[in-house]
């Protein structure tokens, strides 16, 4: 039986696994594939029985059209677990998904997990992260701040003196992060960002045309006319929803100027995270990053103009990095390629000792 598992690879190859486990999406690595999950962070459950119907692209489809007794939730609420049971059950699909393996080979076989973490997280946030991933059947799990591993999917020089400011825009959080020397020398954390805007889009539509949508149809509208600033489109879009005067079905034509006056009070929030971040800044290291600017990264970074915006604000270029969507994700996987050397990027939590 010995020579079968070593002539199988259990114990001379030991499966490495990456997870960007974001509030809106989670994107899986696997050293030598690459990445092969990208789907939604979204879980159908049974609310009668408690059954997982479904995750991923599947559950997103029944956002907002369950009945009753079946809820479609998410399981992260700005960029940390809300529901812990539900995204253990997550996790262990997405692994059983991302590499397909036997009972006999996954229990022999557990793997190695590198996971990001928002700069903000808390202690408690950080093991419920490294919890989940165990109970999902992880036999060791690795911890890195996304802004970090921004920079390494992007190739920047991280481990060098020069400073790097990394500002990563997703669907839960904003982090606005300097990074000198191989690790994070200050961070501005804000629970502002992409979900934000569409909560923003949502209650503006209410209150202004007393017109009811939901998450999936707020997240459309700012996808195809959402702007940060006027850049000269006049770009509309017709909107269904229900009439909250009268409860029925309507539709109107709303304009991308609408769009913009919704969610300009937390693109503001944002703009001030990062000029928050730069009054906290080493002289020295603010000198580095006059000369190379922000690197913007995360979904939200698509909206449009949204990179003029913060430079006209703060006065410094502004670049959006290459598929800012999978910029977290590259990283880890850098890391993963060579775990032992990359172990000084990772994160050590701390577990107090129980009293003897």
């Amino acid at each position: 039986m010995m020579s079968l598992f070593k002539t199988r690879n259990f114990f001379l190859a030991p499966r490495e696994i990456g997870v960007d486990l974001g509030t809106t999406k989670t994107l899986v690595y696997v050293r030598g594939k690459g990445i092969v999950i990208n789907e939604p962070t979204v879980v159908a459950l049974n609310n009668k029985t408690n059954q997982i119907l479904a995750i991923g692209r599947e559950a997103i489809e029944m956002v907002g059209k369950t009945p009753p007794h079946i809820s479609a939730i998410r399981p992260l609420s700005n960029g940390v677990i809300s529901d812990f049971e539900v995204t253990e059950k997550m996790l262990h699909h997405f692994l059983n998904k991302a590499e397909r393996k036997n009972f006999l080979e996954n229990l022999i076989n557990r793997p190695r997990l590198v996971i990001g973490i928002p700069c903000g997280g808390t202690e408690v946030e950080k093991r419920a992260v490294e919890d989940a991933a165990k109970s999902a059947g992880a036999k060791e799990v690795y911890l890195i701040e996304e802004p970090l591993a921004v920079a390494l999917g992007i190739r920047l020089p991280v481990r060098e003196s020069n400073g790097v400011f990394i500002v990563d825009i997703g669907g839960g959080t904003t982090e606005a992060v300097v990074i000198s020397l191989g690790g994070v020398v200050v961070y501005k954390s804000l629970r502002v960002a992409g979900d934000k805007l569409n909560d923003d889009i949502i209650y503006y539509l209410k209150e202004k045309y007393k017109l009811a949508v939901g998450e999936r149809t707020a997240e459309a509208i700012k996808i195809t006319v959402g702007s940060a600033m006027d850049l000269g489109s006049n770009q509309e879009i017709k909107v269904k929803g229900r009439d909250l005067t009268k409860g029925l079905p309507k539709e109107i034509k709303i304009k991308e100027v609408d769009i913009r006056e919704a969610i300009t009070p937390s693109l503001d929030k944002i703009i001030e995270t990062i000029q928050d971040t730069l009054e906290i800044t080493p002289p020295e290291l603010i000198a580095d990053i006059i000369t190379s600017g922000i690197y913007l990264s995360g979904g939200t970074s698509l909206l449009r103009g949204l990179d003029k915006l913060i430079s006209n604000n703060i006065g410094l270029t502004v670049k959006i990095v290459e598929d800012p969507i999978t910029a977290v994700i590259r990283g880890i996987g850098f890391v993963l390629e060579d775990l032992k050397s990359s172990r000084d990027f990772l994160i050590n939590i701390n577990r107090e000792k129980p009293p003897i």
